[in-house]
């Protein structure tokens, strides 16, 4: 297994530096005047200081020699210095990332939670009532755009509820002047979780009771289901020790590369609801032309989409010993 996991690592290395160079391209031929975003905002400066800033922060250099100065810094753990927020971007994502990791998180735990049952109940009994219902609230989930059903919440929940919040991550009052106590801190940012989180944990609980219902139906019509139904043993002893043991072998995949997407933010959502995570710091980075900010979040979303598809193959060897990795 260590040495699979290393080999994966190894090859995974050109595959980085290649994205790295569609990332540090795309970024570069934004729209917008780089020097205007180191200068700040609003900053009226002549040719003379225009040009000492082009060469101050190198972009007087040829773009190949732009990039693998970039690299070259990145490498060193120097991800430059963010124009929107004025602060090292290493702090930066330090800072936001564990706001995207909370809500995910969240979300993640509420949709398993009514997926696995939901799943295996739509499985048992296949073509009712019961799994035709979830069948169609699944689709809408995967279906319905983040977005529009964040917006839909807003409009139909939070603007009805007088105590319900619609942005943000704590009430502005409380977090300006002070909060009595961590209960009340912690009471304030699950209250601002509501909505977000509903929208997330909707879309997630979609992606993986599909996951479960199909997995379970296959696992059901499989011999060694009917043999241990044959031996009389209880329904719920089948299901649950038998059917649903081998039926998580793809859902444990899909956990996987679900993981290291807890960090990467969800952009349109954080934007929707103002949430400060990755996600939406991105986007400002976007509107503001901030290509250090910009490239470190493209990077670092790169890096866990990797690591999520190398555990994902680990977490499918562990689930199932048949399948060997180390070839």
């Amino acid at each position: 297994m260590l040495k699979y996991i290393v080999k994966r690592l190894l090859t995974s290395i050109p595959v980085l530096l290649i994205i790295t160079m569609v990332i540090f391209g795309v970024v570069k031929s934004m729209p917008g005047d780089e020097v205007s975003a180191y200068l700040g905002p609003g900053t009226r400066a002549t040719a003379v200081i225009r040009q000492q800033a082009r060469v101050k922060y190198g972009l007087d250099k040829p773009l190949p020699e732009q990039y693998v100065r970039w690299l070259g810094r990145t490498l060193t753990g120097n991800l430059g210095t963010s124009t929107t927020l004025r602060k090292p971007v290493g702090e930066v994502i330090g800072s936001y990332v564990w706001n995207t990791f909370i809500l995910n998180a969240a979300a993640l735990i509420i949709a398993l939670i009514f997926a696995i049952p939901i799943g295996i109940r739509q499985a048992v009994k296949k073509g009712s009532f019961e799994d035709n219902f979830w069948t169609v609230f699944s689709l809408l989930g995967i279906s319905v755009p983040t977005f529009f059903f964040g917006l839909v919440l807003i409009f139909f929940v939070g603007l009805r509820i007088d105590w319900m919040p619609i942005s943000g991550m704590r009430d502005t009052m409380l977090a300006n002047f002070g909060y009595s106590s961590i209960w009340q801190e912690i009471g304030d940012i699950l209250l601002h979780m509501i909505l977000p989180t509903t929208v997330l944990a909707f879309g997630t609980f979609a992606t993986f009771s599909r996951y479960v219902r199909n997995s379970m139906v296959e696992v059901i019509n499989q011999d060694y289901i009917r043999t241990a139904r044959a031996k009389g043993l209880k329904e719920k002893t089948v299901i649950y020790r038998h059917a649903f043991k081998n039926a998580l072998i793809p859902l444990v995949t899909l956990l996987g590369m679900y993981i290291p997407s807890l960090f990467s933010g969800a952009t349109i959502l954080e934007t929707v609801f103002v949430w400060p995570g990755i996600g939406k710091v991105l986007i400002d980075g976007i509107n503001q032309r901030d290509s250090a900010l910009v490239c470190a979040c493209l990077v670092f979303s790169a890096i866990l989409m990797i690591l999520g598809n190398l555990l994902s193959d680990v977490c499918y060897s562990l689930a199932d010993p048949r399948v060997k990795v180390d070839g």
